[in-house]
C-alpha cells in the first residue's frame, strides 16, 4: 500500500505522542480515513474548516465549570425548603460581566423604534414598565419618570421588564452581533434603520431581505448574492445564541469559587468568601459593604451609600469569576420553570427544566435549509422524507412538566385542575403553573436571606416588579478554545 510521503511527518509524530500518552496531531489539511485532501477541488471533495478558535461575545466572562453542588446551603430559619442539595455538571458557558442596563435598553428599544418606526405598537410593547415604581404608600414618582430614562441612571439595571421581554432582547441581542460581524468581514452592507423600514413598509414580503436575523441567515444572504451557498460563513458567526442563564448556570457562577487543582477547600454562602455582609480581609475596604439590600426595616444599603435604591451595575467589586452584582442590587430571571425540587428528579447534566422544542415541521425545515437549493416541491418531498421516514414526528414537545412528580408543586393532579367554583380566580392566579419563571439574586428591597445564590423565587413570565432585572449567557460550543 502507498503511503502519502508528504504526510509521513505528522504520521510519525503522531505515533511518537501517542506512545508518550499525549493528545494525539490530527491532520488539518486532508482526511486521516480516507486519504483525500480537504478545501482542494483537485485533490479532494470535500471544503471543511479543520482549526477551531471559539469567539468570546461582548461583555461576556467564559465559566468554565466542573461537578458541583446545587441547593441549599444553610440552614432555612424560616424559608421554603424549594431548593434539594444535589450534585450536578455543567458544559463551559459564558454570562454577562454586568447586569443588562438601562442604557442597554434603550439601545433596543431605539433598534426597534427605527426599523418599525410605522408600527408604534412593536414600540410600546419593548419599553420598560415604568409604573413598577408606583406604591399606594410612596412618593415614587421621580423614579417613575427619570429611571429609565435618564441620563443619570444610564448605568443602572433595568426594572420593569417580564421574563418574556427579557428573553426576546436575547434574541436581539444574538442578531445584532452576529449582524456586526457580517458587515465587519465586508459580507452585507451597513442599512440605516430609515433604510431599513422604508424597506419593510412598501414592500413587507421584504422582511427577511432587509431585517437581519441569525435563524434566516440563509434568506438574508440569497437576498444579496442569490445563492447562500456563495458566501462562507464558518467562523463568522458566534457560536451559540444569548439567552437567559439556566438556575444551575447562575447559581454555580454566582458563587465564584476559586479552586486549586480543581478542589473546593472552602464553602460560601454568597458571592464572596465567609459569611458576613461587609469585608473585613483588605484593611482599604474594611467594613464596607459587598451588596446592596434591606438590612431592617426601613435601613436599604443602597440609599445609605449612595443615595439611590438601586446602584451601578460596577458599585460593588466583583465575584472570583468577575461577575459585578451576582447578590443584591436587582434580582435575575433565569430560565428554568419553577418547581419546588423538594425531590431529586433531575438530570446530572446540564439541569433545567422548561424545555420547549421545535415542532416537527420547523427543525425540519432548518434541516432543509443546510442543503442545496432546491423548489418548492423539492422541498416539500425532503420534508416528507425528515417526518415520515426519518421519523423526526417522534421528537420535539413540551417537557416543562416532565416527570413532575413533587407534591408541593405538581401540575399532574393538582388544584391547577379543579374546576371547582369554591376557588376564587386570585387564589388561582397564585398557583404555581408553567409560565411561572424562577428569578434569584436578592436585590435593593430583600433581606440578606436572599442573597445566598441557593434560594429562589418565582414570578409569571409575563409580569415585572422594580427589582428584577437580568443577565444573558450563551453556550460555549466545542469547550475551551482549541485547535
Amino acid at each position: 500500500m502507498k503511503i502519502r510521503t508528504k504526510h509521513l511527518g505528522l504520521i510519525i509524530i503522531a505515533t511518537a505522542l501517542t506512545a508518550c500518552g499525549s493528545k494525539g496531531s490530527l491532520p488539518t489539511d486532508y482526511s486521516e480515513r480516507t486519504g483525500f485532501d480537504y478545501n482542494n477541488p483537485e485533490a479532494g471533495f470535500f471544503d471543511v474548516h479543520s482549526i477551531y478558535e471559539g469567539k468570546t461575545p461582548p461583555g461576556c466572562v467564559y465559566i468554565s465549570t466542573r461537578t458541583t453542588v446545587k441547593g441549599n446551603n444553610s440552614d432555612p430559619v424560616s424559608g421554603p425548603n424549594n431548593n434539594a442539595k444535589r450534585r450536578i455538571s455543567n458544559s463551559g458557558y459564558f454570562l454577562d460581566e454586568y447586569e443588562v442596563t438601562n442604557l442597554n435598553w434603550r439601545e433596543y428599544v431605539a433598534w426597534i423604534g427605527g426599523v418599525w418606526a410605522h408600527e408604534p405598537r412593536k414600540i410600546l410593547l419593548a419599553m420598560p414598565d415604568e409604573t413598577v415604581w408606583r406604591k399606594e404608600l410612596a412618593y415614587n414618582e421621580p423614579f417613575a419618570r427619570n429611571y429609565y430614562t435618564h441620563v443619570a441612571f444610564g448605568y443602572y439595571p433595568v426594572v420593569g421588564v417580564t421574563w418574556k421581554q427579557a428573553q426576546e432582547y436575547c434574541t436581539w441581542r444574538t442578531d445584532r452581533i452576529n449582524e456586526y460581524q457580517l458587515i465587519s468581514e465586508g459580507i452585507i452592507p451597513f442599512r440605516t434603520l430609515q433604510t431599513i423600514n422604508e424597506a419593510i413598509k412598501e414592500n413587507p414580503d421584504s422582511l427577511y431581505a432587509y431585517i437581519f436575523t441569525t435563524r434566516k441567515v440563509g434568506e438574508f444572504i440569497r437576498a444579496i448574492y442569490g445563492d447562500s451557498s456563495a458566501v462562507d460563513l464558518d467562523g463568522v458567526l458566534f457560536d451559540a445564541e444569548f439567552r437567559l442563564p439556566t438556575e444551575a448556570e447562575w447559581e454555580y457562577a454566582a458563587y465564584g469559587i476559586d479552586d486549586i487543582d480543581g478542589n473546593v477547600y472552602e464553602g460560601q454562602t454568597y458571592p464572596w468568601k465567609g459569611d458576613q455582609m461587609r469585608g473585613f480581609d483588605d484593611k482599604k475596604t474594611a467594613g464596607e459593604f459587598y451588596a446592596n439590600f434591606m438590612r431592617g426595616r426601613g435601613d436599604l444599603i443602597g440609599q445609605n451609600i449612595n443615595n439611590t435604591l438601586t446602584v451601578p451595575v460596577n458599585f460593588f467589586p466583583p465575584n472570583g469569576y468577575g461577575l459585578y452584582n451576582m447578590a443584591g442590587n436587582v434580582n435575575e430571571w433565569v430560565l428554568d420553570v419553577y418547581r419546588a425540587t423538594t425531590n431529586e428528579v433531575v438530570e446530572e447534566y446540564n439541569s433545567f427544566r422548561g424545555n420547549v422544542y421545535d415542532s416537527d415541521s420547523a427543525y425540519a425545515e432548518s434541516i432543509l435549509d443546510r442543503l442545496p437549493p432546491m423548489d418548492q416541491v423539492t422541498r416539500d418531498s425532503m420534508r416528507s422524507v425528515l417526518i415520515n421516514e426519518k421519523k423526526f414526528t417522534e421528537t420535539g414537545g413540551d417537557y416543562r412538566s416532565f416527570r413532575d412528580g413533587d407534591r408541593l408543586a405538581s401540575l399532574g393532579d393538582s388544584v391547577l385542575h379543579i374546576t371547582d367554583e369554591s376557588i376564587s380566580a386570585l387564589e388561582r392566579s397564585h398557583m404555581i403553573s408553567d409560565e411561572d419563571r424562577v428569578y434569584k439574586g436578592g436585590s435593593w428591597r430583600d433581606r440578606s436571606y436572599w442573597l445566598n445564590p441557593a434560594n429562589r423565587r418565582y414570578l409569571n413570565e409575563n409580569k415585572c416588579t422594580d427589582d428584577i432585572g437580568f443577565r444573558c449567557a450563551m453556550s460555549s460550543v466545542g469547550g475551551k478554545k482549541q485547535n
